[in-house]
Order: structure tokens, then C-alpha cells, then sequence
């Protein structure tokens, strides 16, 4: 069973000589408030065809296990912005699930 997954970043900072981005992330899976799987952090390969970086679509899947046992999930993404500073460097969003059998 896998769950797919997307969002849009917004206002990513960029380089000024090659006005790209350097964004990473990290999906984490929740269950009764403890971490049951978190992914590597990965630096995002941003879509061909993204002009600026206001908004840049990102997706994935998550492969999840068979065994995982029914009930309410949180899917959390965190994307960190390697060019900002300050708080608005690394941001989360997440989702409610439920797993059922």
C-alpha cells in the first residue's frame, strides 16, 4: 500500500547567478505522537519548467508497510530552505490519515 502525496513551497530563496533553489526534505510518519518512520533528509530536485520560485510544486510517495496496525496516521513533511535565514528557513506541513484493514 503506498500514499502519494503533494504540496507547494512558496517564496523559496534562490541563487543570484543561477536563480536556482536549494531545498531539502524529510517525510516523517506519526502514530499516537511518536516518529514510526522518518525518511532521509534529500536535497528536492525542482520540476523542469518552474520559472520562479514563488511557488514550486513538489510530490512523493510513501511506500507504507503491511504491517502497519489500523488506526489515525499524521504524515508530516519538513522542507528546509538552504539559502533563508532565520525561522522561516525550515517549514512543516502534515496531513491526517487513517490505515484500515
Amino acid at each position: 500500500m503506498s500514499l502519494d502525496y503533494s504540496l507547494l513551497i512558496y517564496n523559496a530563496q534562490s541563487e543570484r547567478a543561477t536563480k536556482k533553489s536549494q531545498l531539502q526534505s524529510q517525510v516523517r510518519l506519526f502514530r499516537d505522537g511518536q516518529v514510526v518512520y522518518a525518511g532521509k533528509e534529500e536535497l528536492l530536485k525542482v520540476t523542469a519548467g518552474v520559472e520562479d520560485n514563488r511557488q514550486i510544486p513538489i510530490g512523493g510517495r510513501l511506500q507504507l508497510g503491511s504491517n502497519l496496525t489500523p488506526g489515525p496516521y499524521v504524515l508530516q513533511v519538513v522542507v528546509t530552505d538552504l539559502l533563508a535565514k532565520g525561522k522561516s528557513r525550515t517549514q512543516a506541513q502534515w496531513m491526517d490519515f487513517e490505515v484500515t484493514k
